[in-house]
């Protein structure tokens, strides 16, 4: 990857048979429940990129021991409230999961709201650091400005993971919206 790691696997099988007694849903409807699937894992990378734990320095403490202009003052403070936002309305989601609704096409808006504001705050931290929010690898970088660095680029993944952006705005258009093709 961009950020220099390889955490993804393929396995692949070729020539499997499965006994009919084994196949789930019926013949022919695999990409209904693949969709459904889909789903869960949306579900899922809004709820693990919500509960993973603040970055070392928050965006409003790094802007104050750095410092930046008007625009990039602004900026941080609207990923902050739009930080809160997803944030509350995640939680809101769990509480109907936890009465027993499962997720559904709105896992597609929380998915693209969510990595489009991932990639947004990561960006942040860059620009924050300045120059030194470039570092690859040397003693010129410190280890939080190198890790800043891959995480940004890391979070470019999270746009295509779990189905792309563009994917994930076509869902919206259809299933939420009731849009025409």
């Amino acid at each position: 990857m961009i950020s220099g790691s390889s955490p993804f696997c393929e396995t692949r099988f070729e020539g499997v048979r499965v006994p009919a007694a084994n196949r789930v849903g019926r013949e022919g409807g695999g990409w209904t429940i693949a969709k459904r699937l889909l789903e869960h894992e949306r579900s899922i990378i809004s709820l693990m990129r919500d509960s993973a734990p603040e970055d070392t320095e928050t965006l409003p403490a790094m802007l104050r021991r750095l410092g930046g202009d008007a625009s990039l003052r602004d900026r941080v403070a609207q990923a902050e409230l739009d930080f809160l936002c997803n944030r509350l309305t995640l939680e809101r989601t769990r509480e109907g999961a936890a009465a027993g609704r499962g997720p559904d096409v709105a896992s597609s808006m929380f998915k693209l709201y969510g990595t489009e504001l991932n990639k947004r705050r990561k960006e942040l931290r860059v620009l924050l650091n300045g120059y030194q929010g470039l570092g690859w690898d040397g003693d010129a970088y410190g280890a939080d400005e190198l890790r800043s660095t891959r995480e940004w680029l890391r979070s470019r993944a999270n746009s295509i993971e779990g189905g792309t952006s563009e994917i994930q705005l076509n869902i919206i258009a259809k299933r939420v919206l009731g849009l025409p093709d």
